[in-house]
């Protein structure tokens, strides 16, 4: 399904309510066929007076029964309002780039409007002549109006993403000429409805009641009798209005008078015609309508015209004044702060809880460290173990070789003169026992060790023997230099 537009027009009397589908790509043409129209007339007599709400209740009611009937999904709505709750100017400035002219608008709001404390407004650029001039157009309400408004249609699903002055709507969508002065005649239930255009811009509005006395639809008809006498009360009315704004306005030129309504208004116009206060007059007419809402024009004359011609300004992407687009885009930057908060929340206890996690984990793994640390002690310490009795075993194994070859050095001494008979060796120090001739051979043998490397050779045991033999034996250490030198080999 694709998005409508539903314009509410609000006016003391009835709320109309004109639907129309939206293209589906922004800058399209609407096509008749494109989707249905609708235009509805809800009588809402007591809700509304002079544009502000009265009983809230029962408007809700009405918007609610619309919803329930017609679904309001996808729905973008647009009010228009009455005149009577707010002001609309409009000023030529000289021409400022898109940067500057907010704030030079808002210094032009607050001298023409000094109390903004409960005012909301907005402006629409309707023509610029780069670098010469603006032509813009400034409207305002008070915001407690529009917040009442925007709080009832949301009570009822409806959500608002537009407000504007009903006859700055139409002005618009009419075309006025900007040079132009134009008397504007519109018909109600209750009476009659005046309104002064410069151009575009609804200067001034003046509400006449019905006379008790008024007859019916048509004067004429009472009785069979004719009395003009409520017709020329309306005009002198309107006569007097004029003539206010004129001394009030002296370059005011009424070139045209545009009505609408039914014969009684008609008549009136064609009276101020004929007294030379307009120009010429005319029935009200909207331009470049399309196909499937003529039929809303034609069948609903005289109250359509401000719904339609809104959906029109909607359709042409032409700037118009949004009463609420400041309060919208101020709450679409709070639902983003508000959701960025959110975020920003979510993520800290998010991180709050992985920081738990981590740091429990953390706690386990300590202990999984220190136990490991301790085992790491232990096998650190049987490696070191290890590899001193790898080094020791290794030393003991190179000088097993070099000892054995002194051993059999000495044990290669042994002669006719002197017999080596063992030698035993152990912990470096060496043993040895044999016989000798004389002791010279013993003395000799001494010094031989001393000259082969040996340390402190000494004698242990010495004994002459019945045939003239030496039996001796005699210990010898090995020295630590000769060990050294090994070990470096």
């Amino acid at each position: 399904m694709g998005k409508e537009s539903v314009i509410y027009e609000i006016t003391d009397c009835e709320l109309r309510v004109f639907k129309f589908p939206l293209p589906v790509f922004k800058g399209l043409k609407l096509k008749a066929e494109a989707g249905e129209v609708s235009f509805e007339r809800i009588s809402i007599s007591g809700v509304i007076e002079q544009g502000i709400v009265q009983d809230e209740s029962a408007l809700l009611s009405v918007l609610t029964k619309y919803c329930t009937e017609h679904s309001c999904k996808c729905h973008q709505a647009c009010l228009a309002i009455p005149l009577q709750t707010g002001i609309v100017r409009s000023y030529t400035i000289p021409w400022l780039s898109k940067r500057d002219r907010r704030s030079a608008i808002s210094l032009l709001a607050a001298e023409e409007m000094p109390s903004q404390s409960d005012l909301i407004y907005d402006y629409a650029v309707l023509a610029e002549e780069k670098p010469k001039s603006l032509k813009l157009v400034l409207g305002a309400v008070r915001k407690s109006i529009l917040q009442q408004y925007v709080a009832i249609f949301k009570r009822a699903d409806i959500e608002v993403v537009g407000i504007n002055f009903s006859l700055a709507v139409l002005g618009q969508s009419l075309g006025f000429e900007f040079n132009e002065d134009v008397l504007y005649l519109e018909g109600e239930s209750q009476g009659l409805q005046a309104a002064i255009f410069r151009g575009i811009i609804p200067e001034s509005l003046h509400r006449l009641r019905s006379p008790q006395q008024w007859p019916g639809l048509f004067p004429e008809q009472q009785n069979g009798a004719k009395t003009d006498e409520p017709l020329e009360q309306w005009e002198n009315e309107i006569r007097r209005f004029l003539l206010y704004h004129k001394t009030q306005h002296p370059d005011l030129n009424f070139q045209r008078l545009v009505w609408s309504g039914d014969l009684r208004v008609e008549r009136l116009a064609q009276a101020l015609l004929g007294a030379e206060q307009v120009s010429s007059v005319e029935n009200i007419e909207l331009k470049s309508v399309p196909e499937a809402w003529q039929k809303v024009l034609a069948e609903y004359k005289g109250h359509s015209e401000v719904a339609v011609g809104y959906g029109l300004l909607i359709l042409s992407h032409r700037p118009v004044l949004n009463l609420w687009r400041r309060p919208r885009r101020e709450r679409a930057v709070e639902r983003r702060y508000q959701v960025l908060a959110l975020v920003l929340c979510g993520l800290f206890f998010l991180g709050n809880i992985i920081w738990c996690l981590f740091y429990v984990k953390s706690l386990s793994l300590e202990k999984e460290v220190e136990v490991l640390a301790g085992q790491g002690a232990k096998i650190e310490a049987g490696i070191q173990q290890q590899n001193d009795l790898e080094a020791a075993w290794n030393k003991v194994k190179i000088h097993s070789g070099r000892i054995g070859e002194d051993l059999a050095q000495v044990q290669a001494l042994s002669g006719q003169e002197l017999e080596i008979e063992q030698i035993v060796f152990k912990q470096g120090t060496m043993s040895l026992r044999g016989k000798a001739r004389t002791a010279q051979n013993v003395e000799a043998l001494i010094q031989t060790l001393r000259a082969m490397g040996w340390d402190q050779p000494a004698l242990s045991s010495y004994q002459s023997t019945a045939l003239n033999n030496i039996e001796f034996s005699l210990t010898a250490k090995q020295r630590k230099m000769r060990l050294t030198s090994d070990e470096g080999g």
